[in-house]
């Protein structure tokens, strides 16, 4: 992927990769697991409802990123910097697929600057080890400094580099009963339907979507879950489609995500992607989740929560809807989803270069 001029002028300033943390002043893995945690709960990032979910299962989520935490940086690290007299600031990354990675929970101290300086440190080193495809990121719209950064990506990158989604967000009881689904087809993924996959996936998500998660190369993340086995943690994917009754044509598909409990505090890990065809008449919507949804169950047989976190487009609000009259559903909150081309990431460190310094609200 050719770089223009401005890319490469950023690329040629950037510091050698063995020097990329010092030159922003950010430290990896710095701070002990309990040091973490005590960051986030200063930062106040566990918001009420927040915690109301993690805290039943904080010692499970705590081991598990004690786990990954050993494998160094392979799996998930922590970036910070400040101190104790200026202020820390903080972000976690994790490996969501295996060229793929998905930065959260950035907090501060009331350190703009450092906060800065964790999120310039992290795209620079993306960058400079040119081996990440992708990078994503999940924000709650009205949180103002990532959707001023993160959610005017598009503008600065452009959209065959970048998107960024709106989504909703579901709680949906593991023991709901799901009506029949009508005359609606409904077959587990196999390699026989990459095509499809990619088809909807595309139409519905658009193709960043389908990069960003390596839908076309890695459906079920068979590559990243052999990382995650090293450290006795488990990462998958599992996948429906739905067709009419006598047609070849997907219109509606359900990718449910498997990953260890708590990785991002909002269980983003263990998300089920709902997916509808843009065309679908409105008539033919309730069938289609009702039996997506009941297929997509058996992924969560052993999921640790009541309920599984259902991911729906806000574009399809109608649908979103219909969600929850298929069982008592509620929304949680509305989630925004920007995924971005690390090669072309070098535009994103741009935009971060010449963004305010505002203190930073939490991400998810």
């Amino acid at each position: 992927m050719a770089l223009d001029a401005l890319d490469q002028k950023t690329l040629s300033s950037l510091p050698r990769l063995s020097e990329v943390y010092d030159a922003y002043g950010v430290e990896v893995n710095a701070l002990s697991l309990n040091e973490i945690f005590a960051l986030y709960e200063r930062a106040g990032f566990l918001y009420p409802e927040k915690a109301a979910r993690l805290i039943p299962h904080l010692k499970q989520v705590r081991d598990n990123w004690r786990r990954m935490l050993k494998a160094g940086d392979s799996l998930l690290y922590v970036l910070t910097a400040g101190d104790k007299k200026t202020g820390l600031a903080s972000i976690a990354v994790w490996r969501t697929t295996h060229n793929g990675w998905t930065s959260q929970h950035l907090v501060s101290e009331n350190n703009p600057m450092a906060s800065r300086a964790v999120m310039l440190a992290g795209t620079a080193a993306s960058i400079l080890k040119g081996v990440d495809e992708s990078h994503q990121n999940w924000f709650r719209p009205e949180n103002r400094f990532p959707s001023r950064v993160f959610g005017s990506m598009v503008q600065t990158i452009g959209q065959s580099l970048s998107c960024v989604q709106r989504h909703m967000y579901f709680a949906l009881p593991k023991n709901s009963r799901m009506p029949s689904g009508g005359r609606v087809r409904v077959v587990p993924y196999d390699s026989s339907h990459e095509e499809a996959l990619c088809l909807i996936a595309s139409v519905s998500r658009g193709s960043i979507y389908v990069a960003a998660e390596q839908l076309a190369t890695d459906p079920e993340l068979a590559e990243v879950d052999q990382l995650y086995r090293e450290v006795g943690l488990r990462r998958t994917r599992h996948i429906w489609l739905a067709y009419r009754e006598y047609k070849d044509e997907p219109i509606g598909a359900v990718i449910a995500y498997r990953g260890p409990l708590g990785l991002n505090f909002s269980y983003i890990e263990n998300r089920c992607d709902l997916l509808l065809h843009p065309t679908l008449p409105e008539a033919d919507v309730e069938d289609v989740v009702a039996a997506l949804l009941r297929a997509s169950a058996s992924a969560y047989e052993d999921f640790e929560l009541d309920t599984i976190p259902v991911i729906a487009a806000t574009i399809a609000r109608e649908p979103g809807c219909r969600v929850g009259s298929c069982a008592s559903t509620g929304i949680l909150m509305v989630s925004t989803q920007g995924s971005w081309r690390v090669p072309k990431s070098i535009r994103c460190s741009q935009v971060l270069s010449g963004r305010d310094t505002d203190e930073p609200s939490c991400a998810n």
